[in-house]
């Protein structure tokens, strides 16, 4: 499906990692999905119409209003995360607690929601699926934890 996107020219975001793979006779790192059954893609409404023609394609995420928008922030969040080499697991359906943001290293200025205070383990929230990552900041100090009304933005 990305493939069919990509050769439409269409603004397409499928965040993948690498993984190892056990087969019968050897392992193998290969790149995988990190939402598994979701690509994000950018589209008008007249090329949301010929998506639904792509190969595997299912069906955009709803809500009452429609297909579901994702913050751009949250993606760009994501990307970061990516590049910066820290370490994160997979973290689908996030127990939500204290909204924070990461004031240095490599995620400066991304938000997202404490899981273990003592651990400095925090989640990147991609709240259109219900989804997202928890990575572990490697200085607690890093973390800020958000007023209560900044959090509204976040």
């Amino acid at each position: 499906m990305e493939t069919y996107f990509r050769q439409r020219e269409w603004d397409v975001f499928w965040p993948t990692v690498r993984v190892r793979r056990e087969w019968s006779d050897r392992y193998k790192e290969v790149a995988a999905p990190l939402f598994p059954s979701y690509v994000f893609v950018r589209l008008t409404e007249a090329e949301r119409r010929r998506a639904v023609q792509a190969p595997g394609f299912l069906w955009f995420v709803r809500n009452e209003r429609g297909p579901a928008p994702v913050a751009a922030e949250e993606l760009a969040a994501v990307e970061r995360l990516l590049a910066s080499g820290w370490r994160f697991d997979p973290l689908p359906a996030a127990r939500m607690g204290d909204e924070v943001e990461i004031v240095a290293g490599a995620m400066r200025g991304c938000r997202g929601r404490l899981v273990r205070k003592s651990a400095g383990a925090i989640a990147l929230v991609v709240s259109a699926i219900n989804g997202g990552l928890r990575v572990t900041v490697p200085n607690p100090a890093w973390i800020r934890v958000l007023p209560r009304l900044d959090r509204r933005r976040a």
